[in-house]
């Protein structure tokens, strides 16, 4: 007795898109369709991590979210050791550098790409420039565009707009409107942050420092690293963490920066070395020191308002999305049976350093493991 076979369509050919691809492929009754609108997939993937796709991260902890419930629940199916187990079975050799963060060995995202797209089984069709902007849903039946295929199950993957050109952005998802699903208002997110009364004369400036966040006179977050001082604000690893912690905000009011430049001794005593010196040019990169000469600041609290974030084209990822309501724990929406929604589409962000990719592949592999029961 032949099993019936089961249509599966997925839009989106990126991190979560493929992975649920490839899962699916080693299941022989699917008969599997990815719809991708560039002309390459897995564009995002591949400059992810500086070209090195930094796929997730040993430390995944729910307050790496901003959703931390929902991120704690997931984490009680799927872990970053399966997923580590997932890609090894797949061939894929990774490595972890000293803050935990995972990347293929090749150190080329590329290989990530290549390792979730080859090979795949004939039951798998990639449909690259296709734009889908209609969805029809009748009789437990899923139609794209005048497609006259019909598919028993939907999958979104296409992600958000961050890093795209506006011209880009503008009808991007179209086709969630055919959906009536509750979204939540897209903004930047992992983006540097535009300042107000920025002296212009730091930019290019690059140093290490320790950079809190404060809203009013409370301390929101903390961390150390290597910031980057740019034509009209501020950026690096450090600041785009910052930026999640302040898209979290109810109200992003009176947020401001305060940088302490000596980040190897947050309390060094800069009184007895300016005494002894008279200047900061043996201390401090020489865009600060010329600046401390013009304009002399608090060396331990230079401290800058924040006016917003960068736009969404400077950004890794977006805060908001689909609303998680919408969905149950294994992804699949609550007012269609058979349609599942994953990764960046939903109002789920984390911080750098692998948390979003890891987040990506682990709906797409819950999803792939309710799907195919």
């Amino acid at each position: 007795m032949s099993c019936k076979r089961k249509h599966i369509a997925i839009i989106g050919a990126g991190a979560s898109g493929l992975f649920l691809a490839k899962k699916l492929s080693e299941s022989p009754d699917m008969d599997v369709t990815v719809f991708e609108k560039n002309r390459q997939v897995g564009a995002k993937l591949r400059a992810s991590g500086g070209g090195k796709a930094n796929i997730f991260n040993r430390d995944i902890r729910p307050d790496h979210y901003n959703k931390p419930e929902f991120v704690a629940e997931l984490l009680q199916h799927y872990s970053p050791e399966q997923l580590e187990n997932q890609f090894s079975e797949w061939g894929l050799v990774t490595i972890t550098d000293e803050e935990g963060r995972v990347y293929p060995a090749s150190q080329f995202s590329q290989t990530v790409v290549d390792v979730l797209t080859h090979y795949l089984n004939e039951n798998v069709q990639l449909v690259t420039n296709y734009d889908v902007q209609h969805l029809d849903y009748k009789n437990r039946k899923w139609k794209i565009n005048d497609s006259p295929t019909l598919f028993d199950v939907l999958v979104l993957a296409s992600g958000s707009p961050a890093g795209m050109i506006p011209k880009n952005q503008r009808g991007y998802n179209h086709y969630l409107q055919d959906l009536a699903l509750k979204i939540n208002h897209l903004e930047s997110s992992l983006s540097g942050f535009i300042l107000k009364d920025y002296p212009k004369s730091l930019s290019g400036c690059r140093t290490k420092a320790v950079v809190s966040l404060y809203q009013n006179k409370k301390l929101i977050h903390k961390e150390s690293g290597e910031i980057t001082f740019k034509d009209d604000g501020i950026s690096g690893i450090v600041i785009m963490n910052l930026s999640a912690y302040y898209r979290r905000l109810l109200s992003t009011k009176n947020c401001r920066l305060e940088i302490n430049l000596t980040y190897w001794d947050e309390n060094f005593d800069t009184d007895t070395y300016l005494r002894d010196n008279h200047n900061t040019t043996g201390l401090l990169h020489p865009k600060l020191a010329a600046l401390y000469q013009q304009k002399p600041f608090d060396i331990h609290r230079l401290t800058f308002q924040i006016e917003d974030t960068y736009p969404l084209e400077g950004a890794q990822v977006c805060h908001g999305g689909i609303d998680l309501p919408e969905i149950e724990g294994n992804f699949a929406a609550k007012r269609f049976k058979n349609l599942y929604i994953l990764g960046e589409m939903l109002d789920v962000d984390g911080v750098c350093g692998g948390y979003n990719l890891f987040f990506a592949f682990a709906s797409a592999a819950i999803t792939a493991t309710s799907i195919t029961k």
